[in-house]
């Protein structure tokens, strides 16, 4: 199923800079050593408005998912899905690569990038049967 093109708003320019060189950088409160999705603007912990960016593991577990199909009898169904990263932020993602039967809460998944001709890149999450700490 085609997502669209995706363009950056200023905001999200490490991130998608993260994403066109195969990195997932998501937000972090280094006051607090704490992990934020990219969207999040401030730490609720500690009040730090300044939130840096971080270079994440890529490793992460399956949650919850749902599939979408599209009017297009041709197209194959989406698999969206909601993923805990190994930092601890959630995001919501795409799923690849997925056999249906095999979608289960904790699955692990890993981070992969795709760059499409038109638009920025973007990250999807795998099923990932060996977990290995990259830390």
């Amino acid at each position: 199923m085609n997502i669209g093109v995706l363009r950056r708003d200023g905001r999200t320019d490490p991130f998608f800079d993260g994403t066109a060189a195969g990195r997932l950088v998501i937000r972090r409160c280094e006051a607090c050593d704490r992990w934020f999705a990219p969207d999040e603007a401030g730490c609720p912990d500690c009040g730090n408005e300044d939130l840096g960016w971080a270079e994440a593991s890529g490793e992460a577990t399956l949650v919850t998912w749902t599939v979408t199909h599209s009017r297009d009898a041709g197209q194959p169904p989406a698999h969206l899905a909601l993923a805990e990263l190994a930092e601890g932020p959630w995001l919501h993602t795409r799923l690849d690569g997925v056999d249906p039967a095999s979608l289960r809460e904790g699955l692990p998944l890993r981070a992969v990038f795709v760059h499409p001709d038109e638009g920025e890149s973007y990250v999807l999450f795998r099923p990932w049967t060996e977990r290995h700490s990259v830390r």
